[in-house]
């Protein structure tokens, strides 16, 4: 598969995502979402075929890493939602005169495997459009176009039904549960814990259970 893969990684701002993970360790949360973006973006970047990362984010500490790691960053201000992150992409694309494929990819993949990612594109490059649902079958994961205009994205809630009406092709029959597992809830963080997260959401999660089993010593130990 020739290297020609742009992946956009749309970031909403760490300290508004992953709400439903409060419950669990609400003081952790805004860390977890960030090393979800840091471990789904080191895989993006080892994944044989692709090119070049576009990450679309007002999180300033989304954009200073990603630009550090070698990562195009547009702005998503004001932000209106990820289809809308989605479309700054594409703009970005278009305006640096780039007709490659494109794949947009949520970043809430914390045992994202760089092989398996690099299958679901081998898969998307033999259709003008192609998604790959969720675990759960009613979101998208991935949504890839032969060329940034035929990209036509309707994230959020039941997005794989409206990707099917959009004659997208579904990518199924693949064995690529790590692509298929975005994040929201514990029972998800579970199951991503038993595939095996990357270094930092291990990192995370290691500080966040000592946190809740010695709240004392953790403050101390890292106060100023």
């Amino acid at each position: 598969m020739p290297e020609t893969w742009t992946v956009v990684l749309p970031v909403k701002p760490f300290h508004q995502a992953k709400s439903r993970l409060a419950g669990w360790c609400s003081a952790s949360r805004k860390d977890l979402a960030h090393a979800f973006f840091r471990d789904t973006l080191d895989a993006v970047r080892d994944t044989t075929g692709v090119g070049r990362v576009l990450v679309v984010t007002n999180d300033p500490q989304a954009a200073a890493e990603a630009a550090l790691l070698g990562a195009m960053t547009v702005i998503d201000h004001p932000r209106s939602g990820l289809n809308a992150a989605v479309h700054r992409a594409t703009c970005q694309m278009r305006a640096l005169a780039e007709n490659g494929p494109i794949a947009v990819l949520t970043t809430d993949l914390p045992a994202l495997r760089s092989a398996e990612l690099g299958h679901v594109l081998a898969e998307a490059a033999l259709h003008d459009k192609a998604f790959l649902a969720d675990r759960t079958g009613q979101g998208t994961t991935l949504l890839a176009a032969a060329l940034p205009q035929l990209l036509t994205p309707s994230f959020e809630g039941n997005s794989a039904h409206r990707h099917r009406l959009d004659d997208a092709h579904e990518i199924t029959g693949l064995d690529v549960p790590s692509v298929r597992l975005d994040v929201d809830t514990l029972d998800d963080l579970h199951l991503a814990r038993q595939l095996g997260v990357g270094r930092h959401t291990q990192d995370a999660l290691t500080l966040a259970l000592q946190t809740r089993r010695h709240p004392r010593h953790a403050r101390e130990d890292h106060s100023p």
